[in-house]
């Protein structure tokens, strides 16, 4: 378990209900992650999201073998990718396969995984609190290690996705001064003008050039 994901695990055992009481819906996918789509059906192009396995969602309607969720966003997932469990259960899934998931997905997206990078990107626009801060971590380490892949995953995003994704990245790279942001920026200058991605972080962070 790295650092990161370890003391992250400190912070939720301190704020675990002691009592057990809760009962919620979380994602439980093996894999660490489930796909969000659009339609109760897999197909090309219907894919919104990917959510981090012990994610919290809400259940509004159920076909046959999916589930309609409204939080943290609308879509559908297969059903036997969620279970009602202990609120302590679903923070266990969380540390066990949710936030290294998201560290063994920015490993893969770093050496150029096409398939790693597209689910890793994809998990932006809807995580908080201590999966987001991991989040921000290993997408700024990402910047660092591959930047041109990082690029070429982001400009062909829609741009919540791409957006969320420059958010958590501006988080992640901290201070204006630090050597992390500034050898990103730098090769956000080689970049041509008309790149999604740098309008999008020239919006995001005003004071860039």
């Amino acid at each position: 378990m790295s650092d990161i994901v370890l003391s992250f695990f400190l912070a939720l055992v301190m704020a675990g209900n002691p009592t057990n009481t809760c009962q919620k819906f979380f994602v439980t996918a093996p894999d660490g992650y489930v796909n969000v789509r659009s339609s109760p059906q897999v197909k090309t192009g219907n894919l919104l999201v990917t959510l981090p396995s012990g994610s919290e969602v809400n259940i509004s309607q159920k076909g046959k073998g999916w589930l309609k969720i409204n939080l943290p966003l609308t879509g559908w997932l297969a059903q036997n990718q969620v279970s009602h469990i202990s609120c302590d259960s679903g923070r266990n899934i969380l540390m066990k396969l949710g936030l290294p998931t998201i560290e063994k997905l920015g490993k893969k997206s770093q050496q150029g995984d096409a398939k790693a990078a597209e689910s890793l990107v994809k998990m932006s626009p809807y995580l908080d609190g201590v999966v987001e801060e991991v989040y921000a971590a290993v997408i700024a380490e990402w910047s660092q290690k591959n930047p041109q892949f990082l690029i070429s995953i982001l400009n062909r995003q829609n741009p919540t996705i791409r957006q969320g994704v420059l958010s958590s990245l501006d988080f992640g790279l901290g201070i204006a001064t630090n050597p992390s942001r500034q050898k990103f920026e730098a090769f956000l200058k080689t970049l041509p003008p008309d790149s999604p991605t740098l309008r999008d972080w020239q919006r995001l962070i005003p004071s860039y050039p």
